[in-house]
């Protein structure tokens, strides 16, 4: 699977930097379907689906977990097995409406399992965008569901 990430024409970042804006984008996914109904609704039925799916795939375990603990991995790992069971399921249509998603009741199911692995990445923090860091130094107040 390959991974992009916007930046700057003249940026050259290193591997370490890409990994930790990475996972500062996950972050960000998963706090939306942390959101359960309210998610779908913000986001649409489409993007709340598919932009998991930007670092994700749609079937079989990740490749990839960019500057996470195991522990991290896991939750994550978990939220993708949730997610990759809502794209299976034939209730849903090619293109669905917000009500259609949240009908099926996946918004409420993936909610649970993705605010807890949220809960574990935001204890650690989040990984500055411009320099390479062994830990996050950014213990950003993070929005609330």
């Amino acid at each position: 699977m390959v991974h992009y990430v916007r930046m700057a024409s003249n940026e050259n970042p290193s591997e370490r930097l890409v990994a930790q804006r990475v996972r500062n984008r996950i972050m960000e996914e998963i706090w939306g379907l942390s959101r359960g109904d309210k998610g779908v609704c913000e986001a649409g039925p489409t993007e709340w689906v598919e932009t998991f799916f930007d670092w994700f795939p749609y079937k079989g375990e990740p490749d990839w977990f960019p500057a996470m603990t195991p522990e991290e991995t896991k939750a994550v790992l978990e939220v993708c097995c949730i997610m990759q069971q809502a794209i299976s399921d034939t209730d849903i249509s090619k293109f669905p409406t917000v009500d259609e998603i949240i009908q099926t009741g996946w918004p409420q199911r993936v909610a649970p399992v993705a605010k807890q692995a949220l809960d574990l990445m935001v204890r650690r923090g989040r990984f500055s965008e411009e320099k390479e860091e062994d830990e996050p130094s950014n213990p950003i107040p993070w929005p609330s569901a």
